[in-house]
């Protein structure tokens, strides 16, 4: 299991607007997002198959970082109720790490769902998680599509700062990670027993457990799926 960021590590470049903000529509629909570059490297590393479409965006201006998610699906996994924030690892989401270094000694994770719920936690390498732990100020909106879903939403520049991020402007880097899980409904009819395992976290969902998939923009070179490590991670830049 690699330990640390990788020398060459991959970089978004994230556009810093001078003027105005980001609506969020929950469909991504600001004209200003067409000046954002967008990310579809995304792919399967534990599976030799392709992945279904996932595009990243992100913005930044001097109040806000702004990110979106277009996310194709034609099985979305999602409940109707959650009865704490923590049951969105049963669902289909998207997640974004960000790390205060290239050993994750305290990093801070975003997995948002196909409805816009967030299950946001503070964590420290490896797997020590703080699930009482909120973003400040973290927004975020969704909507269903046809055969997918659009995640978007805004972190203050503040929120970074006051968890000892530099100021995002442009030049500055931080690290990241980009993620997804791709999960679909088992309609085999077989018997699926629940099953624990280091993604649940000893939650179970009720009725046959969803298949699950796991989606990154980097190869982290692990045996079994895992976001939880260092080598996940790329970089954020402003430009």
């Amino acid at each position: 299991m690699s330990m640390q960021l990788s020398a060459d590590a991959k970089t978004y470049r994230v556009r810093y607007l001078t003027e105005g903000e980001i609506r969020l529509d929950s469909r991504g629909g600001d004209a200003r997002w067409a000046l954002a570059n967008v990310e579809k490297g995304f792919f399967f590393p534990w599976k030799q198959v392709s992945a279904p479409p996932t595009e990243f965006s992100a913005l930044c201006d001097a109040a806000n970082l702004y990110f979106l998610f277009r996310v194709h699906d034609e099985d979305i996994v999602v409940l109707d109720s959650l009865t704490s924030k923590q049951e969105v690892i049963l669902e289909d989401r998207v997640e974004l790490f960000f790390s205060m270094d290239d050993r994750m000694t305290d990093y801070y994770c975003l997995e948002i769902d196909p409805l816009g719920r967030t299950y946001d936690y503070r964590a420290a390498y490896y797997r020590r998680f703080d699930p009482t732990w909120s973003l400040p100020g973290l927004e975020t909106r969704a909507s269903a599509l046809p055969q997918g879903y659009v995640v978007e939403g805004r972190v203050p520049l503040a929120s970074f700062e006051g968890l000892g991020f530099p100021l995002l402007r442009p030049g500055v880097k931080i690290r990241c990670g980009l993620y997804r899980a791709e999960f679909s409904h088992d309609r085999s009819g077989r018997p699926a027993a629940q099953r624990d395992s280091i993604h649940t976290q000893g939650l179970r969902s009720d009725g046959p457990p969803p298949i699950e998939e796991w989606i990154s923009w980097v190869d982290p070179k692990t045996a079994e799926p895992d976001f939880h490590v260092p080598a996940s991670l790329g970089w954020l830049e402003i430009v």
